[in-house]
């Protein structure tokens, strides 16, 4: 049993990045949930079960800020962990009430299948070892 996982991401190289490190780490390839916008996902969100990870992009469409997408993304459970990646982590990020709503951080340069197996592991995800 593995979560399941959801990244909103505008570019698609990201989503095959993702698929591939979930699924070697045992992660079934329909846990995996991969958007190029918001309003994508929140559709999705609507109409399947939910998430239990969120990973959104810091620029990504419709509106390029990730405060923006939070305020999007207000049918997302609250108990979900969103994760922000991005190329650089904003300067001005937990100066803003919103950013409460995201639980950690990653650079994409960061990502690997270590740092992403941690990072899924402090949520409590059943994940393969």
């Amino acid at each position: 049993m593995f979560g399941r996982i959801m990244l909103i991401d505008d570019h698609a190289a990201m989503g095959i990045i993702f698929k591939t490190l979930l699924t070697a780490m045992g992660c079934d390839p329909s846990d995996f949930v991969f958007c190029q916008d918001v309003d994508t996902a929140t559709n999705h969100l609507k109409s399947n079960r939910a998430c239990d990870v969120l990973f959104l992009d810091h620029h990504c469409p419709p509106t390029y800020h990730f405060r923006e997408s939070l305020n999007l993304l207000d049918i997302l459970d609250a108990k979900t962990p969103v994760v922000l990646i991005s190329g650089e982590i904003p300067d001005d990020f937990g100066s803003v009430e919103i950013d409460t709503r995201v639980k950690a951080c990653i650079e994409k340069d960061d990502l690997s299948a270590e740092r992403l197996y941690k990072l899924l592991s402090s949520f409590d995800l059943p994940l393969a070892s």
